[in-house]
């Protein structure tokens, strides 16, 4: 009854970010559960577009990439429990288990449909949810699937290592696929690029508190040459790093229109039990207006379907070279 209650509130709030879980539902932030996915070789998020489980990394040679997962496919469901119908927070716990058992995955690939078998293992491996490598002519390129704990640290780290042993002519900078993650890593990797002055303001609803990141004046990367990739999947602190970028003119934005998630949530508890998310704010980049339900516009435009993000079609990725070149 408790819960039915609790879900009807959240419900008529009629917000897309606004979210009521249980105890077993709040599975996805347990260490356990990481831990077994990334075991398996991939990582999961909540695909805004279509209510399902996207896959949003495969690490080469896995479990997940054998039995037949990519980057990109989404869940559709589990055991035959449909995801967008049992919600995802109240679905993906199923993907976790008694090591050796196995549930069945209704995978949605490139628009078809198979089924696949996971076994669930229990064995504890680090995963990547970024990727890197040097192109053509001196560019560098790096994909942000999320911003976690160290990643901008982690970016300046391999680009670092990379300018030491080569002469880097620019900068690609992927986030297609990137559905946010922790703001303060997004601010604190512009900061490698931008003076002082430049800042994101979270602003609170109820209270009207503000919350400002600023960046400082101890410029990195000065003058190197930019391009940020965006897609409709782009969401929340992707949203933020490419709004920086487009706005103070030090990098080109290509790619599509973002995904609008201009807002930020806190976790609250009605008891030990019943959890919910709620928005709690709106973030402001610079002296740009929110971007919740609007999205950013590239420098760019250049439209292309999805499924050829990381193929040899990939035209968007084709004109930042182009850009940088």
């Amino acid at each position: 009854m408790t819960r039915n209650m609790v879900g009807g509130l959240i419900n008529g709030l009629n917000d897309r970010y606004t979210s009521c879980l249980d105890a077993n539902s709040s599975i996805e932030n347990n260490v356990n559960f990481s831990a077994q996915l990334q075991t398996a070789g991939f990582c999961i998020t909540y695909d805004d577009y279509s209510d399902n489980i996207l896959i949003n990394n495969v690490e080469p040679n896995s479990q997940a990439e054998k039995m037949g997962l990519c980057r990109g496919d989404l869940i559709l469901s589990i055991d035959g429990v449909s995801v967008r119908e049992a919600g995802y927070y109240n679905i993906i716990g199923s993907l976790v288990g008694k090591s050796n058992t196995s549930v069945e995955l209704l995978v949605d690939h490139n628009g078809e449909q198979r089924y696949l078998t996971y076994v669930r293992e229990k064995n504890i491996e680090s995963s990547k949810e970024v990727g890197s490598e040097l192109l053509d002519k001196g560019i560098f390129y790096y994909r942000f699937n999320q911003f976690d704990l160290n990643s901008a640290n982690s970016f300046s780290y391999e680009l670092d290592s990379m300018m030491a042993k080569n002469d880097i002519s620019g900068l690609i900078i992927d986030l297609r696929k990137n559905s946010g993650g922790i703001t303060d890593e997004a601010v604190k990797l512009f900061d490698f690029f931008a003076p002082a002055g430049n800042q994101l303001m979270a602003e609170e609803v109820k209270t009207g508190k503000q919350i400002v990141y600023c960046t400082s004046n101890d410029i990195k990367y000065k003058d190197m040459k930019v391009v940020v990739l965006v897609s409709e999947k782009s969401l929340s602190s992707s949203e933020v790093l490419a709004a920086f970028f487009k706005d103070t003119g030090l990098g080109t934005v290509v790619g599509t229109q973002t995904g609008g998630k201009g807002v930020f949530q806190m976790k609250r508890s009605f008891n030990d039990f019943y959890h919910y998310n709620i928005v709690a704010g709106y973030y402001y980049v610079n002296n740009l207006p929110n971007y919740n339900g609007v999205g950013i516009t590239p420098d760019v435009v250049v439209d292309m379907d999805p499924k050829l993000i990381g193929t040899d079609d990939d035209i968007q990725l084709k004109k930042a070279l182009e850009i940088l070149s």
